[in-house]
């Protein structure tokens, strides 16, 4: 499981790419300047979308990852995790 625990680094990543990219686009929707400050609520909806965002890009590696570790089953690999699983 140490290398699909590397892979979850990821997570934070994608979620502040997503955030960044959100608050570009709702700007530029509103046609404002790119760095114009959001209220409260546009902030707390970015934020929120984001986060739905990386969690759902990244939710299928912690269940491999919580596999790999699990001391009961034997698996050859991660792929051998995913074929089982998707069984």
């Amino acid at each position: 499981g140490f290398v699909p625990g590397l892979f979850g680094t990821s997570h934070g990543a994608l979620q502040f790419m997503a955030y960044e990219d959100l608050k570009l686009r709702y700007n530029k929707y509103r046609n404002r300047v790119s760095d114009t400050k959001l209220n409260t609520v546009e902030y707390i909806m970015m934020a929120a979308v984001s986060k739905i965002f990386a969690v759902s890009a990244t939710y299928p590696y912690q269940v491999v990852r919580a596999r790999l570790q699990d001391q009961h089953n034997t698996y050859s690999g991660v792929f051998d995790v995913i074929h089982r699983t998707w069984r």
